[in-house]
């Protein structure tokens, strides 16, 4: 289930494009002075290429009390979300069952290197994060995973990638310079390596 949290637990966010948003800020309407994340409490979710936040805000300068509702896409532009804020909610907690039901993680994907997970220090060290608009994918199948396809292997950038594997349910994986993620559950491996 998607439970609110200090917003900065829900960072880095990590976009199908592989673009990487550590941060997140917005500015006090009452002081205008920059109100980080760790102030903020709410959820924070990836939906197709755009990441939605819906939090309350604290301002460690005047105190004021705020709601954060907006979104921002992989150029990191900041967008505010019109609708109704419990409509917002209504709308984050379906996607979120969509993404539990194929078996996605609604928490950032972390790696495991050294046997420590550390989703911040370890996200530079992730080989391809690519999305379906991104690859070429062959046309034979090699079985389902969580009812969904998986493709024999996909080509990205004239390099070709042979399924290996698909993420485990608890999102912890090892990933090496060699392989990619892609469409967030499946694992492929460049071709000779």
């Amino acid at each position: 289930m998607l439970k609110p949290d200090r917003l900065d637990r829900f960072l880095p966010q990590v976009f199908p494009s592989g673009v990487k948003v550590s941060s997140f800020a917005k500015h006090c309407p009452h002081c205008k002075k920059l109100v980080k994340s760790p102030a903020m409490h709410g959820v924070a979710l990836l939906v197709v290429d755009r990441v939605f936040i819906l939090a309350r805000a604290e301002c460690p300068q005047c105190g004021n009390r705020f709601e954060v509702k907006c979104m921002f896409d992989d150029s990191k532009q900041v967008h505010p979300v019109l609708l109704p804020t419990l409509m917002v909610r209504w709308l984050m907690l379906w996607h979120a069952r969509q993404l539990r039901r194929r078996g996605i993680p609604l928490k950032p994907l972390a790696t495991v290197v050294d046997d420590e997970v550390d989703a911040v220090a370890t996200q530079e060290r992730v080989g391809l994060l690519l999305a379906d608009s991104e690859v070429t994918k062959s046309p034979e199948t090699v079985g389902s995973y969580l009812g969904l396809p998986i493709v024999a292997w996909i080509e990205y950038q004239g390099q070709r990638y042979n399924y290996d594997r698909a993420v485990p349910e608890e999102g912890q994986f090892r990933l090496s310079q060699y392989e990619a993620l892609f469409d967030r559950r499946l694992i492929y491996r460049r071709s000779g390596h």
